[in-house]
């Protein structure tokens, strides 16, 4: 039997899993030295060692991410575009079993990414699945949401840390909107979300990785584009990638889910915290994704306004000077656009620069290094209508209301503030981990300063640990270990790893003062 093989192969023992993933053994030779049998008796681990699938897993690549348009349709009615059955959230449509990575080759590939922490005790099972979920068209309050499918790949360890495991479910960061970005279909998968995952499934944990609905069956009718930093659209994938994981392996894992997020995939992992009190119930609103705790990287848990402001400061940041920021702008215009009217995300650029915001959105994956991106203009200003930039630019920048008959300013301004909801009831309750990195530049501490003073705001049960030698990725790379055993503490019983050495107060200015939240856009 294929999951018996792993045994031989690893040589690792069951009984030291949870002790090696946690750290509470001394030593790597100490996990690798014992060689008990697994336990037979956890239902479908039984004497394998390895999570089976409760669905199969016989679909192709291609079938994931472009296998027609049947995959919108509701399997019971054959509607397609219409609400889906809630029950049906997570359903798993295809799935493809990939090859297995073996412990020494995620620990190789692991180490050329830059993780350096405790060696990995488990290799991993692949598979790649498409599941349905619900998308945030018509706007964030839309009583009439439509069918969507969202990609991921699933790693599962070869070597568990327990009988039955918590759902991880994680979000990387910015990647690019097109369906050719999308992050889980290259071979191997990107390294952002490499980085989270890996530490955690070689430490015997199992975790989905959502691309988001939108990149599967890219530009098909019905399908609007991922809304980048859409908190409905965003956070309601997130959910039903726990169902997924939870349908796929019914008995071995269970509805205590963590959450973990770098950047842009920070917002979207706040998005859907933000969901814990509506969407992550069963529509009776009894419990059924259970978020039992929350890891964000250097989260972008910026004010919305901040790319309508950017109007404001464009001369601050040129398309040369600040691709990443001016590519945001047009990433989170055009596909928020797309989602509140669909085939209208380009209404609000210039007629002349539509043709090619669609090939940049299509296209190009990285800003930094995107030739359709510099042929739009000096700034944005050069891109958008100057009907949108003279109702949204004060109104975005400082605050101000819209004009009367501003119907664009209105419309927008009120998609910014949705698209960073706060976080109350359970979600405030619920523990959240926040790593930074003292040398990030991507989010500096005065931009970082604002995340901190919302999620305060809010009364939020966080934790904030400062690495200081970390950049924006680094810290990624550096606390991956103690994110292990934080999630081991939320979800397995195990101690808590000792308080971080440095915490908020260590986000500091150059000067070594506190860091102050810079405005523009008001912090709201």
């Amino acid at each position: 039997m294929r999951l018996s093989i792993s045994w031989v192969r690893h040589g690792l023992a069951w009984t030291a899993l949870g002790a090696c993933a946690s750290g509470i053994l001394a030593s790597a030779a100490s996990c690798a030295e014992t060689n008990a049998n697994p336990p037979n008796d956890a239902g479908p681990l039984g004497a394998s060692g390895g999570f089976v699938p409760e669905v199969a897993c016989t679909d192709t690549r291609d079938a994931i991410y472009d296998g027609g348009d049947s995959v919108f349709q509701d399997s019971e009615d054959g509607s397609s575009g219409t609400a889906l059955d809630p029950a049906k959230r997570g359903d798993i449509v295809r799935c493809e079993q990939e090859n297995d990575i073996s412990g020494s080759d995620l620990q190789t590939q692991s180490s050329e990414d830059g993780h350096a922490g405790r060696p990995f005790v488990s290799g991993a099972f692949v598979y790649r699945v498409l599941y349905r979920t619900w998308r945030g068209t018509g706007g964030p309050d839309s009583s009439a949401p439509t069918i969507g499918v969202s990609s991921a790949i699933v790693f599962v360890p070869d070597h568990p840390a327990a009988h039955r495991l918590p759902t991880i479910v994680i979000s990387r960061g910015t990647s690019g909107q097109g369906g050719v970005c999308t992050p889980t279909a290259s071979d191997p998968v990107g390294e952002d979300i490499r980085l989270m995952a890996y530490p955690l499934v070689g430490a015997g944990y199992v975790v989905i990785a959502p691309d988001l609905a939108g990149y599967a069956e890219y530009g098909a009718a019905g399908n609007p584009p991922s809304g980048y930093a859409a908190a409905v659209d965003v956070g309601q994938s997130t959910i039903d990638g726990a169902r997924a994981l939870k349908k796929m392996f019914a008995h071995s894992v269970t509805s205590d889910t963590v959450l973990v997020g770098h950047s842009q995939g920070g917002h979207t992992t706040l998005a859907a915290l933000a969901l814990a009190d509506s969407y992550a119930k069963k529509s009776d609103g009894s419990a059924d994704v259970n978020i039992a705790g929350v890891v964000v990287y250097a989260p972008l848990w910026l004010s919305q306004r901040s790319w309508g402001a950017l109007f404001f400061l464009a001369d601050q940041y040129s398309i040369a000077s600040a691709p990443l920021v001016d590519a945001v702008s047009i990433w989170y215009h055009y596909t928020n656009g797309e989602l509140m009217n669909p085939g209208h995300g380009l209404d609000i650029f210039k007629p002349e620069k539509q043709d090619g915001v669609k090939k940049f959105v299509d296209d190009d994956c990285d800003s930094s290094n995107a030739p359709d991106l510099q042929a739009l203009g000096t700034t944005v200003r050069d891109i958008y209508t100057q009907d949108f930039q003279d109702q949204i630019t004060l109104p975005a920048a400082l605050g101000e209301p819209c004009a009367d008959d501003a119907g664009l300013c209105d419309q927008w301004i009120a998609r910014y503030a949705a698209d960073r909801p706060h976080l109350t009831g359970s979600a405030a309750q619920i523990p959240i981990l926040l790593e930074y990195g003292k040398m990030d530049t991507t989010i500096p501490p005065e931009r970082m300063a604002c995340v901190l003073d919302r999620l305060h705001t809010d009364a939020v049960n966080l934790t904030t640990c400062v690495d200081p030698t970390a950049d924006h990725s680094g810290v990624v790379r550096n606390q991956a270990d103690y994110v292990t055993d934080w999630i081991a503490s939320k979800t397995l019983g195990a101690e808590a790893p000792a308080a971080c050495a440095l915490g908020a107060e260590a986000v500091t200015e150059p000067d070594g003062g506190p860091a102050v939240c810079a405005t523009p856009p008001p912090n709201d």
